[in-house]
């Protein structure tokens, strides 16, 4: 049955069901199962806020001694902790705790399945670790994930699950920790999980993923390159199950991208490095401008344009060494601030070798790389008006050349940087209207007229010049700034010579004007 269909019929059971009729409280807990189970799929945030209000509904119905009490306690749990992995509000992982040990104190020692309440309640102490770094949470859940394998043994169908949890664990002991002993541990649980789940499993994907993750970092440690070699070719295996589409996809394109340039510094085969910076730029583009994951994948994309960047520094007869615009730096970039500069840097050597020899595909990777430069760097950053003043010589040569009629079809890299500003731009306005943070409107206002002047005259669009007099209008009410209205109404005025009277972009600038004008 579809998800919407069990909600439904779900639904019509509990309205037959008054309150105090006898069957209330299962009909609450079904309707909640099954939103919640849609959540799973459709991952509409209201479907697990109704499942919580119903599962807390069937809670009161069910006191202390009802032999379905733990049942509602652990759903209640599981509920409030997919909502805090949807929404990260700790208040819900407290609650989850707090009701998945409640789950585990009343249930009977006859139960038919505690081992899922142990499972539960020793995700929900990892995720707090997580969240809080308190040791004695990763402790509990590795004790209680060794007491559910007990309770799961060979041939149980959970008993992976119980494998992969102890593995996260163990794990994540070995990053706070640095016990190799923990990190081996993880292998050794992971591989164990790998058995269970074969081609075919739905969770295969997700245990390929999280072995490879072990291994690199047993890579790092003990410098097995075996044990790098294997990473990859997980990774690879688990990047074939998450196609175009599937949501961790990136956590398998980022995974894949970072081992191969692990072995490119261990063994520099050129092929491990070109293939990185394919993956990272496809992680990239799954991430617009704003998306909590857009600066962890320049960081992966940059470190390939850095070892780019430091390979052909060395190449005898290059040429590179003349066109650094500084000493390259020791070690691969591991911050935003080192991305930037790496984009920056590199973005200048290409628009040398434009210069040099008129290659379009030059200019718009300049033009790409200060794009990203330029989002590492927001307007209160100290070498943002560098980077606005790079991209914008590269963007003026662009122009020149459409203007010339050079031929520049394969020559798509100006639209996405501009979009890409854009979509930054309206990141910090968002940030603003949800927060009121004036900084955040600053930073946007900023932006918004840094890509104006990267338009000129006859290639921009009215809608850029409507949108800022809006916002600037909407600082003028806050502040009354006159220098703001001035402004807007300059804005208005640029955009109505734009605009053809009669469209609706025209009678809105003409409306915003007299507005301001009154």
């Amino acid at each position: 049955m579809e998800p919407t269909d069990d909600v439904s019929c779900k639904r019509a059971v509990l309205e037959g069901c008054h309150k105090g009729h006898d069957g209330r409280d299962v009909a609450l807990s079904n309707l909640a199962v099954a939103l919640y189970d849609r959540f799973q799929t459709e991952r509409n945030v209201d479907d697990v806020n109704e499942a919580i209000t119903l599962h807390r509904a069937a809670l009161e119905l069910r006191p202390s001694g009802h032999h379905q009490r733990p049942s509602s306690l652990n759903w209640l749990a599981l509920c409030l902790s997919s909502r805090y992995n949807s929404q990260g509000v700790i208040a819900d992982l407290e609650e989850a705790v707090t009701l998945g040990r409640a789950a585990l104190q009343s249930c009977p020692p006859d139960h038919h399945n505690p081992g899922t309440y142990f499972c539960d309640l020793a995700e929900d102490l990892w995720k707090r670790f997580k969240e809080q770094a308190k040791m004695y949470d990763l402790d509990e859940a590795i004790e209680l994930y060794r007491v559910a394998l007990e309770l799961r043994p060979s041939g149980h169908p959970h008993r992976y699950l119980s494998l992969h949890g102890l593995a996260l664990c163990f794990s994540s002991r070995y990053d706070n920790q640095g016990v190799v002993s923990d990190l081996e541990e993880a292998v050794t649980l992971g591989r164990a999980v790998l058995e269970l789940c074969p081609p075919g499993h739905r969770d295969r994907a997700t245990f390929l993923y999280s072995l490879a993750s072990y291994l690199q970092r047993r890579f790092k440690k003990r410098a097995m390159m075996h044990s790098l070699d294997e990473a990859i070719e997980l990774h690879r295996e688990a990047l074939a199950l998450r196609p175009s589409g599937h949501p961790p996809r990136f956590s398998s394109l980022q995974g894949l991208a970072i081992c191969l340039l692990d072995r490119y510094d261990n063994q520099g085969l050129v092929a491990d490095l070109d293939e990185a910076i394919t993956l990272g730029r496809a992680g990239v583009e799954l991430h617009p401008p704003g998306h909590s994951h857009r600066a962890k994948c320049l960081r992966t994309l940059s470190r390939g344009i850095w070892a780019i960047s430091q390979r052909q520094t060395l190449m005898p007869g290059s040429g590179r060494a003349a066109s650094v615009h500084q000493a390259p730096s020791r070690h691969h970039p591991t911050s935003d601030a080192d991305a930037a500069s790496t984009f920056h840097e590199f973005s200048l050597h290409l628009w040398d070798k434009f210069r040099k020899q008129s290659a379009i595909a030059d200019l718009d990777e300049a033009i790409c790389l200060a794009t990203y430069a330029l989002e590492l760097r927001p307007p209160k950053h100290s070498d943002y008006a560098v980077s606005v003043d790079q991209l914008a010589v590269l963007v003026k040569e662009w122009f020149r050349r459409i203007d010339q009629g050079t031929n520049s079809n394969e020559s798509v890299m100006l639209g996405q940087a501009v979009d890409n500003l854009c979509a930054l731009r309206h990141c910090l306005r968002d940030g603003f209207r949800n927060q009121h943070v004036t900084d955040d409107l600053n930073a946007a206002n900023t932006l918004h007229r840094d890509v104006l002047q990267l338009r000129p005259d006859g290639h921009a669009h009215p809608s850029y010049f409507h949108d800022l007099a809006l916002r600037l209008i909407q600082k003028f009410h806050d502040k009354a700034i006159a220098g703001d209205l001035d402004e807007a109404i300059s804005l208005e005025q640029h955009a109505l010579e734009l605009s053809v009277p009669g469209d609706p972009s025209y009678e809105a600038s003409k409306e915003v004007l007299a507005m301001c004008l009154r």
